[in-house]
C-alpha cells in the first residue's frame, strides 16, 4: 500500500507539545509516543476505538477495561497538583518506572511525587508495559475536567491542520491529474477500491470499482437530498445568510451513507447533489477514521464538479430551478435571490414581462408537445419549465416599457422557426417593475394562456392578460354553480328548440350578439336576407321570452356566449 504523504490523525507527542500540556509526566513509553490518536475520551469502555487516547481521573480500571488498554494509544491520568512536587533543574524530573526514562521538558514542570505511586499505580504501569500502551499523568488544577477539554481542544486543533494539509494534497492532484489521478492515488493510499459518479450515476473515474448498483440508485438519490437539506440548514446555522452555492469546501460534511459493502458520500453543489464517491468498504474497517480520509477526497471531487458544471450548459440548471421556484411564488433566501439577478441580469432591468407559452403539432393539437420534443430559443430568451407549460421572462432596460404583443410577435416567430409546424398558444401577463413582482406576472399570463384555451382549445392565439377584460372575472366563477344557472336561463332554451326542429337559432344569434347587433353585416355574415334575420330574431326573442333589441338582454347574452365557450374549451383540456 501506497503511503499517503502525512497522517490525517495527531500523534501522541503532537498533543503534548502544547503550552496547555506541558506539565504532562510520562510514566510509561517515551518510545510509543509517535502513534497517532484517533479520538480523546473519557472512558476506556468494552470496544475502545482503535487508537484512542483515554483520559480519566482513576488509576483503578476495572478487568474490562484492561482487557481493552492495548487498543489505545495512550492512558492519561489526570492527578490533583497536591500529588506532585516541585520540579528542579533545567527539564521536568518525571518519574521513570522501572526503566522507562523520564521526558526532558523545555522548563521545570511538577513531579508526581514517588510516595503516591502507589499498589494499584504500579499495577497499572507494569500493565502499561506489557501492552505497550502509553502512561501519562497529568496534573489537574482545579477542575480535573478541564484537562480532558484541553486534550481534546488540542486533538481537535492538530486534526482540522492535518484535514486541510491532506485536502491542500488532494486538491493540488485532481488540478494537476484531474479524477483519475486523484482516485487512482487515494485509492493506493487506502488499498481501498473507488468510485467518482455524477448525479446521474455515469463514472467519471474509479479504481477497481464501478458504478451505483441501479438497484440502489433511487433510495442513494433519495438519501441524499434529505441529507442535503439537513446539510444546507447546518451550515445556514453556522454563517447565517452564507452563500453556500460557491464554495468549495466547508466546515461541516454531509454524512455518508452506507449501502452495501459501499460507503457513499454525496458531493454538494449548491441547491444539488452534484455527484457521489464511493468507496468499498469491509466488516471490520473503521469507518470513522475511513470517512477522515473521504471527507477532503469529496471536497477535491467537488472542485472538480463546479469546473465541470461551470464549463457546462447543464449549470444553468440550478438557475433554471430558483427562476421557476421564484416564479411559482416560493420565498428565496436573500442569497438565492442575489445568484438569480447576477446570473439573468435581473439587477440591471427596469421591468419585466412574462409569458406563458403552450405549443402543439398541427397533425394532433390535442396532445401538448413536451419540452423533449419542443425546441425553445433559449440562447436568446430566459426561461423555464413551469406547471406544463413554458414560462418566458422578457426583461427590459429602458425606462419606457415595450408593448407585449411585438415581444410576443417575435417569440411566436422564433419558436415556429425552431418547430416548423408547430401552433402556439401564448399567454402574457402586464409588465412589472422588479424581480419580486414576477410570481404576479406569471400568474396573470398563465390565467391568460388558460382563458385563451378555455376559449379557443384548438388554435392560436397571443392574449395579453389586459386585454381579458371582464373574461378574468368569469374565469373566476367558471365553476361555481350559479354559472351553470345563468346558462341555462340564457340558452338552454334555444339549444333545445334548435334540437328538435334542426333549426341554426343559437349560431345565429352567436353571429348577431358578435356584431353588435347590427342586422346589416349579421345578415351578410350568414349570408341571408335581412328579413329572414328579422324573422329568426323574432323566433329567439319569443322562445327566451325577452326584447332581443334590450342593450342588457345583449350583455347577458354575451355573458352566455362565453360561459359556453370557456365551459366547451375546459371539458376539452380536461
Amino acid at each position: 500500500m501506497t503511503q499517503a504523504p502525512y497522517s490525517i490523525h495527531p500523534s501522541v507527542k503532537q498533543l503534548l507539545s502544547s503550552d496547555s500540556l506541558a506539565e504532562a509526566q510520562v510514566l510509561v513509553g517515551n518510545e510509543l509516543l509517535d502513534r497517532q490518536v484517533s479520538q480523546v475520551v473519557s472512558s476506556i469502555g468494552a470496544e475502545p476505538r482503535p487508537g484512542s487516547l483515554v483520559v480519566t481521573r482513576s488509576d483503578v480500571l476495572s478487568k474490562i477495561e484492561l482487557s481493552a488498554l492495548s487498543q489505545l494509544s495512550a492512558l492519561v491520568i489526570v492527578k490533583s497538583i497536591a500529588d506532585f512536587s516541585s520540579g528542579s533543574g533545567g527539564s521536568g524530573g518525571a518519574v521513570a518506572a522501572q526503566g522507562s526514562a523520564p521526558v526532558a521538558l523545555p522548563t521545570p514542570a511538577p513531579v508526581l511525587a514517588p510516595s503516591l505511586i502507589d499498589a494499584a499505580m504500579k499495577r497499572l504501569i507494569k500493565r502499561c508495559q506489557e501492552e505497550q500502551v502509553a502512561l501519562i499523568v497529568v496534573p489537574g488544577y482545579g477542575d480535573p475536567l478541564q484537562v480532558i477539554e484541553d486534550f481534546r481542544s488540542v486533538f481537535l486543533l492538530e486534526l482540522k491542520l492535518s484535514s486541510a494539509r491532506l485536502y491542500s494534497a488532494m486538491l493540488s492532484i485532481v488540478l494537476e491529474e484531474g479524477l483519475d489521478g486523484l482516485i487512482e492515488t487515494v485509492s493506493g493510499w487506502l488499498n481501498r477500491p473507488l468510485v467518482v459518479e455524477t448525479a446521474e450515476f455515469k463514472v467519471l473515474a474509479a479504481r477497481n470499482m464501478g458504478a451505483t448498483p441501479v438497484s440502489q440508485q433511487k433510495n442513494l438519490e433519495e438519501e441524499g437530498q434529505a441529507a442535503l437539506r439537513t446539510h444546507q440548514k447546518s451550515k445556514e446555522a453556522i454563517v447565517p445568510g452564507s452563500n453556500r452555492h460557491f464554495e468549495s469546501s466547508a466546515d461541516i460534511n454531509m454524512v455518508p451513507f452506507s449501502f452495501g459493502r459501499r460507503l457513499v458520500f454525496p458531493v454538494p453543489l449548491g441547491d444539488l447533489i452534484a455527484g457521489y464517491v464511493s468507496v468499498m468498504i469491509r466488516p471490520q474497517d473503521d469507518v470513522a477514521a475511513l470517512s477522515e480520509y473521504m471527507h477532503p477526497l469529496t471536497l477535491a471531487c467537488k472542485v472538480d464538479f463546479s469546473h465541470r458544471l461551470k464549463d457546462s450548459p447543464t449549470f444553468s440548471v440550478t438557475q433554471k430551478t430558483l427562476l421557476k421556484d421564484l416564479l411559482s411564488g416560493r420565498t428565496l433566501s436573500a442569497a438565492d435571490q442575489e445568484r438569480l439577478d447576477r446570473h439573468f441580469g435581473f439587477d440591471l432591468c427596469e421591468g419585466f414581462l412574462v409569458f406563458a407559452v403552450s405549443a402543439s403539432f398541427a397533425e394532433d393539437p390535442n396532445v401538448p408537445a413536451t419540452h423533449h420534443s419542443v425546441a425553445y430559443p433559449d440562447d436568446t430568451y430566459i426561461s423555464c419549465e413551469a406547471e406544463g407549460m413554458r414560462a418566458f421572462v422578457i426583461p427590459y432596460k429602458e425606462k419606457s416599457p415595450e408593448p407585449w404583443l411585438p415581444q410576443a410577435e417575435t417569440l411566436n416567430a422564433r419558436i415556429k422557426a425552431l418547430n416548423p409546424g408547430i401552433k402556439v398558444r401564448l399567454g402574457a401577463g402586464r409588465v412589472v417593475i422588479t424581480a419580486l413582482d414576477l410570481p404576479d406576472a406569471y400568474g396573470e399570463a398563465r390565467q391568460a394562456l388558460v382563458i385563451g384555451s378555455m376559449i379557443d382549445a384548438e388554435g392560436e392565439f397571443l392574449l395579453g392578460y389586459a386585454e381579458l377584460g371582464f373574461k378574468r372575472l368569469l374565469y373566476l366563477i367558471i365553476d361555481h354553480p350559479e354559472s351553470d344557472r345563468f346558462l341555462e336561463e340564457n340558452l338552454s332554451p334555444l339549444e333545445a328548440y334548435d334540437e328538435e326542429w334542426e333549426s341554426e337559432l343559437v349560431d345565429t344569434l352567436r353571429v348577431y350578439v358578435e356584431h353588435g347587433a347590427n342586422l346589416n353585416s349579421t345578415a351578410r355574415s350568414l349570408f341571408i336576407h335581412r328579413h329572414t334575420l328579422r324573422y329568426r330574431l323574432e323566433q329567439i326573442a319569443d322562445i327566451l321570452k325577452v326584447d332581443i333589441d334590450s342593450q342588457e338582454v345583449l350583455l347577458n347574452l354575451q355573458i352566455a356566449y362565453l360561459i359556453r365557450d370557456m365551459k366547451s374549451g375546459l371539458k376539452k383540456r380536461s
